[in-house]
């Protein structure tokens, strides 16, 4: 089992050349590459600062030269273009660093996106309309993902608004059985919030997903918002033992390197024992 630490926990982590150093210098080898960092020229010559680490890369990444917010369920087609380069890019460089694989945000019901905050802008469209339009992004995923053999992975989000989706049990059935290639990271702090919101358990969840989770990212909240807060004495550390899954992936955010080495070591420690 590998226990990865997202770039994003680390506090004010915008500058990775910095994260990454700091990651070094702390001991980590693991590393998932986040969503919240600025534009880099040269990734590649970056990473191959860090030959000794072993990445995976979620979302958001590499990020474009100008910043906008990812929507692969757009109506507007240059937002789902841009989205899907985003992705493209994405899974070229997992390729070219040996990433195992790429995941990514499933897309929102606006007709563009949403804000840079996550929050609600624009009318909310159909459904039906929304989920067309990310699947018709998931099949050139997919394409792109087997042309250069990485594995894809859709995250769960938190249904912080009426323009979420893929928070609950019934649309990740349907995906998989659309894309039994694709894969889920299974967000323990996103699942918390919407099991609430929408009236599902989270062990109904898992069983729906179980057997196509590559990754699990942990963090913890309220139960209403997305805090992305240490887990170490969370509930949901014990979600972890009954899902078969070798990739687990600390994403808490403002996080001070001690505490990052902490909830560290409380993961080895309830990853490692027996359930």
């Amino acid at each position: 089992m590998r226990i990865y630490i997202s770039t994003s926990c680390l506090k004010n982590c915008r500058y990775l050349p910095e994260v990454l150093e700091t990651y070094t210098n702390a001991g980590i080898r693991d590393v998932e590459i986040g969503s919240s960092h600025s534009y880099i020229e040269d990734v590649d010559e970056l990473l191959k600062r860090y030959s000794h680490a072993k990445f995976v890369i979620h979302n958001y990444f590499p990020p474009p030269k100008d910043p906008f917010m990812m929507n692969l369920a757009a109506q507007d087609e240059n937002i789902r273009q841009r989205s899907l380069d985003v992705c493209r890019r994405a899974i070229e460089l997992c390729s070219r660093i040996g990433a195992e694989f790429y995941s990514f945000h499933p897309g929102f019901r606006v007709a563009g996106t949403l804000d840079m905050n996550f929050s609600l802008s624009g009318r909310i469209i159909p459904y039906e309309d929304a989920f067309r339009n990310f699947t018709r992004s998931l099949e050139k995923i997919v394409s792109y993902s087997r042309e250069h053999g990485i594995k894809v992975a859709v995250e769960n989000l938190e249904h912080k608004n009426d323009a979420y989706m893929m928070t609950g049990p019934d649309e990740f059935t349907r995906v998989l059985e659309m894309f039994p290639e694709v894969f889920v990271l299974l967000d323990l702090g996103h699942l918390k919030i919407a099991s609430r919101m929408l009236c599902f358990t989270v062990e109904e969840f898992i069983s729906r997903v179980r057997g196509s989770v590559i990754g699990i990212h942990v963090h913890d909240n309220d139960g209403r918002s997305d805090l992305h807060i240490d887990p170490s004495k969370s509930e949901l550390l014990e979600y972890i033992s009954k899902i078969s899954c070798s990739n687990i992936i600390l994403e808490s955010r403002n996080m001070s390197m001690a505490e990052i080495l902490r909830c560290l070591k409380v993961l080895r420690s309830r990853c490692t024992s027996p359930s």
